[in-house]
């Protein structure tokens, strides 16, 4: 298997030469936007095909793979799917190592599709050839630069480097996800969208995932698995040592329907799928925004060794939310240590509530928001702590609140979570926090949130023997 990962690692994420085979100059066409892309950032050798001759961007094209006069590694295919089984053959010939298959048209179509397809991967296993898709939106990888995706950038935002990676079974769903990415600061290792996985599967990518050094994360949007047993023995290897979270979709059997034609998944029982996702350390997410949450999260922060969590708020009504919050989520509101109130009442006012949650009033400068922090770190009987901040306060000093508590946060033994509810303001101060791997929120019900998947991995390590990451 260690030698299949190398072949991953060396021809699909960082091959050193890719030819796209169906390149353009052509306005609005998926070959101007993927040549693009690639003479962007990607560090490698580029080489144009296409039946029609002539250059792209400066670039000779070559009609057939067959005529470049050098080695390739990856093939980019994004022609009719009609054609694709010759191109997997000359490709073949030539001896390329992987292809991407963009082009739509195989068993997400029916019947007719399907055996178009099972044509194509016969003859890439003839020559050993490894295929990504088809029916898919390609490769973001950050560190080499290859960057497949066939939206322009002018409409598709693409994340900076960072320690997530994203499986998107849906290509569409999966560009999406980028913006969101790339707009919250939350950077990638890798986006791969698979579509049909008709070669490569959503296995092989975790494993993948699973040994990368610059993965900390693994995060999917799932309709249906390919092989459910083989997808259940690789993943227990791996959730011990990094998170897992999926979204998974066709929990109905409309929305099963609906994956079939989308990308011919066979969705199955959800019940099963929520049985072995437990059993295996898999942590769920109930919708996209809870998906984000939890990625941000433990992307950012380590796991958390209890689930008694602590509330830091210049606001009681949001104080009392994560208060809720806390308790919905299945999290227990910690008790403070005598000692512990004791000195936060030395620092705090005497109408400021040195009980849990920790209401510092409205008037709360840095100073005070520090002091409360350093003390409540050091109470044995908190596993977590939820700073609110309400940045509409004239005693607030945006920066410098946001230096001290970064500061302070980093340095802290339990993870911390920030909400920051508000608009514009709230909005840079998020930012602000998300510079310093800070996972800041516009809610505190997100906030708490977030928390929860800590505890969660937390207790999955503990159960399954594993070691923080």
């Amino acid at each position: 298997m260690e030698e299949n990962l190398k072949y991953l690692k060396d021809y699909l994420f960082n091959p050193s030469s890719v030819a796209v085979i169906g390149a353009s100059e052509k306005q609005g066409s998926l070959g101007r936007a993927i040549m693009e892309n690639l003479l962007a950032k990607y560090k490698g050798k580029i080489y144009a095909v296409n039946i029609r001759g002539d250059t792209v961007f400066g670039l000779p094209v070559y009609r057939s793979i067959l005529d470049v006069p050098d080695n390739v590694d990856l093939a980019v295919i994004i022609i009719p799917a009609k054609f694709v089984p010759d191109v997997v053959d000359q490709c073949g010939k030539k001896g390329v190592k992987a292809t991407v298959i963009i082009s739509a048209g195989f068993k997400e179509i029916g019947e007719s599709g399907a055996k178009l397809e099972e044509k194509t991967v016969e003859i890439a296993r003839k020559y050993g050839i490894r295929i990504l898709g088809p029916n898919c939106l390609g490769i973001y990888n950050t560190s080499s630069g290859l960057d497949l995706i066939f939206n322009p950038n002018d409409r598709q935002d693409k994340p900076p480097a960072g320690n997530v990676a994203f499986l998107s079974q849906s290509g569409a769903l999966g560009a999406a996800c980028l913006d969101y990415f790339a707009n919250n600061q939350i950077g990638l290792s890798s986006f791969v969208s698979y579509g049909n996985a008709a070669d490569i599967d959503e296995s092989e990518l975790v494993e993948y995932f699973g040994y990368d050094e610059k993965t900390k994360v693994i995060s999917m949007y799932v309709e249906g698995l390919k092989d459910g047993r083989k997808f259940v023995n690789i993943a227990k290897k791996i959730t011990s040592r990094k998170p897992i979270v999926i979204l998974k979709a066709g929990k109905t059997q409309a929305g099963s329907r609906a994956a079939k034609s989308h990308t011919g998944a066979l969705s199955g029982d959800i019940a099963l799928y929520n049985a072995a996702f437990k059993q295996i350390g898999i942590i769920q997410a109930a919708s996209m925004e809870d998906l984000f949450v939890k990625i941000k999260a433990l992307s950012m922060q380590r796991p958390a060794k209890g689930n008694r969590v602590c509330i830091l708020t210049n606001g009681g009504g949001a104080g009392v939310l994560a208060t809720d919050a806390t308790e919905h989520n299945g999290l227990v509101l910690a008790s403070l240590q005598d000692e512990t109130i004791s000195q936060l009442k030395s620092v705090l006012p005497e109408s400021a509530s040195p009980y849990n949650p920790v209401d510092i009033l409205g008037d709360a400068p840095t100073e005070r928001y520090t002091n409360a922090f350093d003390i409540l770190k050091k109470d044995p009987g908190i596993d977590a702590i939820v700073v609110i901040i309400l940045p509409q306060s004239p005693a607030v000093k945006h920066d410098e609140l946001v230096d001290e508590l970064s500061k302070r946060i980093s340095q802290c033994e339990k993870p911390v979570t920030v909400a920051v509810p508000g608009g514009r303001i709230a909005q840079y101060l998020i930012k602000r926090f998300i510079e310093s791997k800070i996972p800041a929120f516009s809610s505190p019900e997100d906030a708490v949130l977030g928390i929860q998947a800590l505890v969660e991995f937390g207790n999955i390590q503990k159960k399954l023997g594993g070691k923080n990451v």
